[in-house]
């Protein structure tokens, strides 16, 4: 047998009888195709297509036999003649089924028949966790293979591709281990190796153009006819909702005051959707919402009593229930932030909003920064030195106690119409605020939205000049907002059609869940 390479591409050449590539001929030009780009294998379903394949390249190639006829759970290569039929076709290695489900043959006498009989032939052994690997390494296969994570019906739960596993089976056991099952791009091949995996098995994303097309239909099916989104931006006070094009150009707004209870709130939502899609097409729905949010589920994860009782809310279920669009919701700011950045010829940016309290977003090559609890860019709760001031969100220090839209307003009420040197002391906090984010994430421009552009030029240079001071570098870093109050609804909309397929899968994924 041909020894398998490490750290190298398997690719499995298969196609099921119903599929339109069934047969030797197509798969054994899959396998040229394979091998020429690099492939060091081929995993083949078939005696005929292994006979094929092996007549065309100089690989090594694991064989299959597929066999669903029966009523045993088991599939893949659980009789001693299939063995014997790979091998004589000239098969390396034989892949088995090493799961704990029910089978034709006792997975011992399979493996004793093809030690005993074919001595040069090597077994990969296709185990769905650590259990099975546990079972079946007293039986000393030569390779373990992740092929049937998530398939048996006690991993079906398992993450796909399954690189937890391969990272606690390398730990565990001495026997090499081949990562396969729903590898769909090179990084997850490269995680695969990084995590131990001997060598990395991909299939499908490959080999099976109709999953590969598929892919590609799935995110291109909502964008029928007129490219439209509705963004809606809920405030504690007013909701602005707006329906954009493509490039995010307002067609239609509407502004309504904001209702005092979170059934009315939605109730609010849903009308604001129906009446701006009244005439044309709508592809996708966001939602900028004050308060952290799980941008799967569509659930408020967090929210002040600015919104009463708006934490827990499942407000995507509930839009979806209403309209039949999942919305992509997420952090106000966040969704003003990817606005600006939709907008704006800029990789990275960060964005403060001034008003009640200090909101903030960070977009990085298109990507919003929300840490791992939505928690991510929240600028206004990082402690300034030697502040004590209660913060709403439970804090003491949080710095948008001293530079909110509110506090800059009570202190030139206080200070008798000295408005140069509060708006100076002002400014120190405000770049002082910008250079510590900017120091973590360093992005390549900063904008200020909110009350602060009421305060015109003047207030921008001084924000510029003070940061100047910290450091030279920081040459006109700062700038007012470009979009104004719409930002929150236009971002949101913008978002909606980037993202609005993967948050239609959301959608219906959620749905699923909350009816189990």
């Amino acid at each position: 047998m041909k020894p398998l390479k490490k750290n190298t591409l398997i690719v499995s050449c298969q196609a099921e009888e119903n599929e339109p590539l069934h047969g030797s001929v197509h798969m054994q030009k899959m396998a040229v195709a394979a091998v020429e780009s690099g492939a060091m294998g081929i995993r083949a379903n078939t005696a005929e297509d292994v006979r094929a394949i092996k007549a065309v390249v100089d690989v090594p190639v694991i064989g299959i036999i597929k066999d669903r006829q029966y009523d045993y759970e088991a599939f893949i290569t659980t009789r001693p003649e299939h063995a014997k039929h790979l091998i004589e076709a000239g098969a390396d290695y034989v892949a088995i089924d090493a799961s704990r489900v029910s089978r034709p043959v006792a997975l011992k006498d399979l493996i004793s028949y093809i030690r005993t009989h074919f001595k040069d032939t090597g077994i990969v052994a296709d185990i769905a966790d650590t259990e099975d690997a546990r079972q079946v390494a007293t039986l000393n296969p030569d390779y373990l293979s992740t092929t049937l994570s998530s398939y048996t019906e006690y991993t079906k739960h398992r993450p796909k591709p399954d690189l937890e596993l391969i990272a606690k089976l390398t730990d565990q056991f001495s026997i090499p281990v081949l990562a396969e099952g729903n590898y769909q791009s090179p990084e997850q091949a490269r995680k695969a190796l990084l995590n131990g995996a001997y060598s990395v098995i991909v299939g499908g994303a490959i080999t099976r153009p109709q999953q590969i097309t598929r892919r590609f239909t799935d995110a291109l099916e909502d964008l029928q006819g007129n490219i439209l989104a509705i963004g809606i931006d809920l405030g504690a006070t007013h909701t602005r909702a707006v329906l954009t094009d493509r490039q995010g150009r307002v067609k239609a707004k509407l502004i309504r005051q904001t209702p005092e209870t979170p059934d009315l709130i939605v109730k609010n939502i849903v009308k604001m959707i129906e009446v701006l899609k009244a005439h044309d097409q709508l592809t996708a729905v966001g939602i900028a919402s004050a308060g952290r949010t799980d941008i799967i589920s569509g659930t408020i994860v967090y929210a002040t009593d600015n919104i009463p009782d708006w934490t827990g809310r499942k407000l995507g279920l509930e839009i979806y229930n209403e309209t039949g669009y999942f919305p992509a919701i997420d952090n106000d700011a966040n969704f003003a932030a990817y606005a600006e950045w939709s907008k704006n010829n800029f990789n990275s940016l960060g964005l403060m909003t001034i008003g009640t309290g200090i909101g903030g977003g960070i977009v990085i090559n298109g990507n919003i920064l929300r840490g791992s609890n939505g928690g991510g860019g929240e600028i206004g709760h990082i402690i300034y030195p030697g502040n004590q001031f209660p913060c709403t969100c439970g804090k003491n220090g949080c710095i948008e106690t001293l530079v909110s839209g509110k506090a800059l307003q009570q202190q030139l009420n206080n200070q008798n119409g000295d408005k140069a040197n509060v708006l100076k002391a002002y400014s120190k906090k405000i770049a002082w605020l910008i250079d510590t984010v900017n120091r973590i994430v360093e992005v390549e421009k900063f904008f200020v939205g909110g009350v602060a552009v009421r305060y015109g030029e003047q207030l921008l240079e001084l924000f510029n000049q003070e940061l100047v001071k910290i450091d030279s570098h920081y040459d006109d870093f700062v700038q007012f907002s470009t979009l104004g109050e719409l930002s929150g609804a236009i971002g949101a909309a913008l978002y909606a059609l980037d993202q609005g397929y993967k948050q239609s899968v959301s959608g219906e994924k959620a749905v699923e869940e909350e009816c189990l």
